[in-house]
C-alpha cells in the first residue's frame, strides 16, 4: 500500500476546499498522529492532509507538525519515550513513538493543547474493515477541558484524500462553527462596525453561520442588529422587511424558549429591536401589527417594558380606544412611576373625563419627577386651575 502514502502527499498540494467559512477569528487546532490499525503507514499522513484541509477552510489555523513534535516531551513522561530518539535524520518519528503519541489520554491532550495555545485538539484512529477504511476522530476542547464530540467517516482507500478526509474536515468545521456560532456572529458585527467588513460581506457571513446553526436566535439577533445599524443611516424598505422577518422569527422563538444570547446581542447594540419593528409598522400605517408586536414583546422580553406599555397606550389613543390606552399607561407607570409624559397624558385624559382627583394625582407625580423647570411650571399651573 506504499502508493497510498505517495498519492496522499501529492493531494495535499492540489486539493482545494470550495466552501470558505472565515469568521472574525481563526481557531487554532492541534491534530495529533492517528492510531494506525491498518499497517498502511497512515498515522502521520492523515493528520498532514487534515492540517492542509482545515487550514484551507479559513476557519482554522492548524499547528504545524514540527511545533507539535517540539512540545511532545513536555507531556509524555521521559521514561515512556527515549527523548534522544525523538528526532530521526529526516525529522520523522519511529512507528512506536507515533503509536504512543496517538494513544495520549484526553487529559494529556488538553494539557498539550494548552501549551500550544490551541482552542481544539483532534486525535483518532484509522482501521480497515473489509475493503474500506474507517476513521474515528475525537474533538477535544482545550479551554473546556473535555471531549466535545466525535466524527466518523468511511470509504475506500483510493478515496482517502479526495472524499473521506474532505468529509471529515467538513464535519469538524461544521461542528466547531456550531459551537462558536454566537461568538463568531458578535465578531462579524464588531468588524462591520469598525469598517473592516462591508454590509454585504457581514450579511453573507452571518447567513452562512445561520445555515449551520438553523434557528439560532443569537445569530438572528446579530442579523437584525446589522440591518438596524444600516437603516439608521438610510431609509430602505427592503432592509425594513428584513428587520421584520428576523424580528418576528425571534419573537416566535422567545415565546417558546427564552434565550439570554438574544438579550445580550440587543443590549450590546443599544437597540430595542421590537420597538423598532413596531415603529416600522406604525410608519406603514399598520397599527394593528404594531400593537401586536408590543403585546408580544411585553409578554416575553424583559427589557423596556414601561416603554412598550407607553407606546402601546399611544397607539390605542390613536385608534380611539381610550380605556385600553389608560390601562396601558397605568401599566407603564407600574414599571416606571416617574415618567412625566405618561403622567401628563393620563392627567389630560382624566381632565376630559371630569375626574379632578386623578388629574391632581398625576399632575403631582409630574411635579415630583419632572426633569426641567418648564414641566414643573406647566403642572403647577394646571393644579392651580383645579384649585380655583
Amino acid at each position: 500500500m506504499g502508493y497510498i502514502r505517495i498519492t496522499l502527499i501529492i493531494f495535499i498540494f492540489v486539493i482545494f476546499v470550495n466552501h470558505k467559512c472565515e469568521a472574525g477569528k481563526r481557531y487554532k487546532i492541534v491534530i495529533l498522529p492517528f492510531k494506525d490499525n491498518t499497517h498502511m503507514d497512515l498515522a502521520e499522513t492523515i493528520p498532514d492532509i487534515l492540517r492542509s484541509l482545515v487550514t484551507q477552510t479559513g476557519y482554522f489555523e492548524a499547528v504545524e507538525r514540527d511545533k507539535i513534535y517540539e512540545m511532545v516531551t513536555t507531556v509524555i513522561p521521559g521514561d515512556a519515550i527515549k527523548i534522544d530518539n525523538i528526532t530521526q535524520k529526516d525529522g520523522a518519528w519511529t512507528a512506536e513513538q507515533v503509536d504512543l503519541f496517538s494513544r495520549l489520554d484526553t487529559k494529556r491532550v488538553q494539557k498539550f493543547g494548552k501549551k500550544l495555545r490551541a482552542d481544539y485538539a483532534l486525535k483518532g484512529s484509522v482501521s480497515q474493515i473489509g475493503n474500506s477504511l474507517r476513521i474515528d476522530a475525537e474533538m477535544i476542547g482545550v479551554k473546556t477541558k473535555k471531549t466535545l464530540g466525535f466524527a466518523t467517516v468511511e470509504g475506500g482507500p483510493e478515496e482517502l484524500s479526495s472524499n473521506i478526509l474532505k468529509e471529515l474536515s467538513d464535519k469538524i468545521t461544521i461542528f466547531c462553527r456550531g459551537l462558536n456560532a454566537y461568538d463568531d456572529a458578535l465578531k462579524i458585527i464588531g468588524l462591520y462596525n469598525q469598517g473592516q467588513y462591508t454590509f454585504d460581506v457581514s450579511e453573507k457571513k452571518l447567513k452562512e453561520i445561520l445555515s449551520i446553526t438553523e434557528d439560532a436566535v443569537g445569530i438572528r439577533a446579530a442579523l437584525m442588529v446589522l440591518y438596524l445599524s444600516t437603516i439608521h443611516n438610510t431609509e430602505d424598505a427592503i432592509l425594513e422587511d428584513k428587520v421584520i422577518e428576523e424580528g418576528e422569527s425571534i419573537l416566535n422563538h422567545l415565546d417558546q424558549n427564552f434565550e439570554e444570547k438574544a438579550l445580550e446581542v440587543f443590549l450590546t447594540s443599544g437597540f430595542d429591536p421590537f420597538d423598532e419593528i413596531a415603529k416600522i409598522y406604525t410608519k406603514r400605517g399598520d397599527n394593528d401589527k404594531a400593537i401586536e408586536t408590543y403585546q408580544k414583546a411585553i409578554s416575553i422580553y424583559p427589557m423596556n417594558i414601561a416603554g412598550h406599555y407607553k407606546e402601546l397606550g399611544l397607539l390605542y389613543l390613536k385608534d380611539g380606544i381610550e380605556d385600553k390606552a389608560v390601562q396601558a399607561f397605568e401599566k407603564s407607570l407600574e414599571k416606571n412611576k416617574g415618567n412625566y409624559e405618561v403622567n401628563f397624558i393620563l392627567a389630560s385624559i382624566f381632565e376630559k373625563r371630569n375626574n379632578p382627583d386623578k388629574v391632581r394625582k398625576h399632575l403631582e407625580e409630574c411635579i415630583r419627577y419632572a426633569r426641567n423647570v418648564e414641566d414643573i411650571k406647566t403642572a403647577k399651573e394646571k393644579i392651580d386651575k383645579l384649585t380655583h
